[in-house]
This record gives C-alpha cells, sequence and structure tokens, in this order.
C-alpha cells in the first residue's frame, strides 16, 4: 500500500511480543541511489547515545495507527551500521530543492509516497510555493523521471517543468470541479424558483379573487339577511344616519324602508342593536311590562350580529393563515433585509441573516411574523467564481 512519509512519522512503534510502545517514528533514512527505505529512525542521538532506528526489513507491519516490530532487540544504534551512519547524518528528503537539468528551480520536495510493505520509493510530493501550493495543491515526481540525488539538490529533466504545468490539483483543481457542479446546481435552482415564482403569483392571483368575491357575496347578502331578521320588530332606540338623518325612531316597527335606508348608510349593525330579539312591543305605553332589559337586549343583538359576521370573518381569518403559511415556506431559507426584533427589542435575526424554522417560531411568538416575511431578500440567486472562492 502507498503510504505518504508524513503519515508514518509519529506513529507509535509497538513491540508484537510484549505489546508495549518503544518509540514513535521520528524520521526516515532513505538511500537515493537504490530509491528504497533503509530504516525508521525512532529516536535522536543524545549527548551520550546513539540514534536509534528499525531497519525495514524488520518491521513487521506498518498500520494506519501504529507501527508493529517482533521485539524491542529489533531496534539498532544508527552508529553501529556504516550505512545507516552515513545517509542518516547526511541525507534528507523533505526540503529538497528540485532543479531541472538546465537549471531552473522547480520548488522544494515537501513529502514522498513509498510502498509500507517493501520501502520502496515511489515519487516526491514538490510545492512550488507557500500559496502557490494551497491553490494549486503540490506537483507529483514520479521516482523514475529524477535524474540524482544530493544533500541540498533533486536533479530532474528539464520535461518534468512540463509535467507540472499541466498539473492541476490542491484548492484550484476542487475550485475547478466544485464550481462546475455549483453552477449547474444554481442553474437548477434560479428555474425551480422562476416556477415557484409564476405559481405562487397565479395563486396570490386567485385568492385576491375568491378574498374578493366573497367580499362582494358578504356585503350583497348581509343586509338581506338582516332584513330577514328586524323585519316586524320594534326600535328600542333610535338610530340616524351618519348626517343625523333619522332612520328609525324608537317604538316604530321596523320595515323593509327602514332596513334599505340602513344599508345604504352603513347603519345595518346599529339597526340590529336597536331590534334586540325581545318581544315586541305593542304600544309605547306598555314599555315597563317588557321582560328583556336593554341591556340583555344589547348582548343578543351583538350575538345575533356575531352570527351574520362570523362565517365571513372566520373564512377571512383561515385565508389570511394559508397565505400567511405559503409566504413563510418561501421565505424559508432565504436572507433577510433588515433587523428583526421582538418585542423587547430583542435581535431575533439580524440583516443579511437566513431565515429559519426557529426565526419563524421566535417571530411568530413576538407577534412580528408579518414583518419578517415581507422583509425577505427575493433576489434570484447568481454564482459566481469569486464568491466560490470567498
Amino acid at each position: 500500500m502507498d503510504r505518504k512519509a508524513r503519515e508514518i512519522i509519529g506513529l507509535p512503534v509497538v513491540t508484537f511480543n510484549t505489546g508495549n510502545k518503544l518509540a514513535e517514528v521520528e524520521d526516515l533514512i532513505v538511500d537515493p541511489e537504490r530509491r528504497q527505505v533503509l530504516a525508521l529512525v525512532i529516536s535522536e542521538a543524545g549527548l551520550f547515545r546513539s540514534a536509534r532506528a528499525v531497519p525495514f526489513g524488520r518491521v513487521q507491519a506498518i498500520g494506519q495507527d501504529a507501527v508493529i516490530i517482533p521485539e524491542s532487540r529489533a531496534a539498532i544504534d544508527i552508529n553501529r551500521d556504516p550505512v545507516l551512519k552515513k545517509l542518516f547524518n547526511q541525507q534528507t528528503v523533505r526540503g529538497l530543492r528540485v532543479l531541472t537539468d538546465d537549471g531552473r528551480r522547480l520548488g522544494t520536495v515537501s513529502d514522498m509516497v513509498i510502498d509500507d510493505k517493501t520501502g520502496e520509493v515511489k515519487g516526491y510530493l514538490v510545492t512550488t510555493g507557500a500559496v502557490v501550493g494551497v491553490t494549486q495543491g503540490a506537483r507529483w515526481l514520479p521516482v523514475e523521471n529524477t535524474l540524482n540525488m544530493g544533500q541540498r539538490l533533486l536533479y530532474v529533466p528539464a520535461t518534468v517543468a512540463d509535467d507540472f504545468e499541466n498539473q492541476v490539483g490542491g484548492m484550484q483543481g476542487a475550485l475547478d470541479q466544485v464550481g462546475d457542479k455549483v453552477r449547474a446546481v444554481g442553474a437548477r435552482a434560479n428555474q425551480r424558483l422562476e416556477e415557484i415564482g409564476e405559481r405562487a403569483q397565479g395563486a396570490g392571483g386567485n385568492l385576491n379573487s375568491r378574498l374578493a368575491q366573497m367580499g362582494d357575496q358578504v356585503r350583497d347578502t348581509l343586509p338581506a339577511r338582516a332584513g330577514s331578521v328586524v323585519e316586524g320588530r320594534t326600535a328600542h332606540t333610535p338610530v340616524n344616519a351618519p348626517d343625523g338623518t333619522p332612520i328609525v325612531r324608537e317604538g316604530d316597527v321596523i320595515t323593509q324602508q327602514h332596513i334599505e335606508a340602513a344599508r345604504q348608510t352603513g347603519r345595518v349593525p346599529q339597526l340590529l342593536l336597536s331590534a334586540g330579539v325581545g318581544p315586541v312591543r305593542q304600544s309605547a305605553g306598555n314599555m315597563s311590562t317588557q321582560a328583556t332589559t336593554f341591556d340583555d337586549m344589547k348582548r343578543e343583538a351583538s350575538h345575533l350580529w356575531s352570527q351574520l359576521t362570523g362565517r365571513y370573518t372566520g373564512s377571512v381569518d383561515q385565508t389570511d393563515e394559508k397565505m400567511m403559511q405559503q409566504r413563510v415556506k418561501a421565505a424559508l431559507g432565504r436572507p433577510v433585509t433588515r433587523v428583526i426584533l421582538d418585542q423587547n427589542d430583542g435581535i431575533i435575526l439580524n440583516t443579511g441573516d437566513i431565515i429559519t424554522n426557529r426565526a419563524i417560531e421566535e417571530a411568530r411568538q413576538a407577534d412580528v411574523l408579518d414583518i419578517l416575511v415581507s422583509s425577505v431578500y427575493v433576489e434570484r440567486p447568481t454564482f459566481g467564481l469569486g464568491e466560490l472562492k470567498a
């Protein structure tokens, strides 16, 4: 399995016979001529001790979480092996400058890839600079494309420079790949929003039309229904038009003329209140014999008016609630164009915040839901490369 050197460095080294942790991998010793990892360094040299390493041939397994060796005696002092001592003191891989054979610098070796079973070096990762390395990623340099490795330089053919130019990776490659997907998703989202907007406009127009029809029906039928209720009853209080002209006097028996005059002047509720639902007075002289008090008649008349208008009011309330639900659904997931405050001036949403279900519920409890849904940013979404990079 191919592994990066930095994925191996730092792994704990444990023994198979005891299961104890011996040390941690601190570095790798590489033979540049054989292109092979010779040993894993597990401790650096100290004042009175030599650096220690585990020859790669003695490594039992390199896993995701640990390096396993048979026993602690698998580790040796580097100074006792002339080859390891020479390479450990003189040869490093990370930080080598990559130079073409015609004198062009391509970057610096940041890591290398090895076969964790055999120790064979497969290639190197080369960064061409801090900013470029992040935005465009490290370049892959196969070991076959190297000419010579020194203590400070790694020489490659001039053609490697062209290969590097054609490699795209890192953030730039991810942006290029994700950008295409996001632009496609954005186009579909725009199309869906347009379709939803057209349907919402159509539904809103139909809803307004239905409300208008209901209002016309109520305005036409309410006086007629009221007339059928109060006609023939006695007026207990006078009812005047807005200009003071009497419509019906106290004690008059209400007729169709009275009802029509009340309808034309908008005094139908007052006429209902005047009629009440108590017994019809036979004459002005027997008023004292009425069993129903004026307060009772007021309550009964108010109840009658509620019965006449309640159905219309309920229908309008239901319609308003449906409209609000549609507006809430259209607002979810969009930003607001103003600060939304509750009754105590607490901030529910700041300008630019995304409308969430929680914000909707808080606005509803604070009785500012209509303000929230009226402050939705409704411009069509667009996605540019600048926003993606940001």
